[in-house]
């Protein structure tokens, strides 16, 4: 497992590609159960919406980390010649707007503990 490979102070990414509470929220708060030297911790640029109610993340949790789901994005028609003044946000929507969803938890190993059997 890739947490006892990292040191303490190592960072470990998790990210998906679906928007799927069973493979995004769920696998993060096994993850803090399992291993009580991860934490979570906030991303920059933080480009997604919070994480999803259901898996028993703490509100606070849920804010650290980051979901896209391409569905929820409104309809915007945008020419090229717009693109020249457009802002950060409008230019995020664009990169985004066909892309699949997005699922990002970023844990930092705070001491070297002995885990639990997964």
């Amino acid at each position: 497992m890739a947490v006892q490979l990292l040191k303490p102070g190592g960072v470990l990414v998790y990210s998906t590609c679906t928007i799927t509470l069973a493979e995004n929220e769920e696998q993060v708060a096994w993850a803090l159960r399992t291993f009580p030297c991860l934490q979570l911790q906030h991303q920059e640029p933080h480009v997604g919406g919070e994480g999803m109610m259901g898996a028993g993340l703490s509100l606070e949790q849920l804010k650290q980390l980051q979901r896209f789901d391409p569905s929820v994005v409104r309809s915007q028609n945008t020419d090229m010649d717009s693109l020249r003044d457009a802002r950060i946000e409008d230019m995020v929507w664009l990169a985004n707007k066909d892309c699949i969803g997005f699922f990002i938890a970023k844990f930092i190993k705070c001491k070297s503990t002995q885990e639990k059997d997964p």
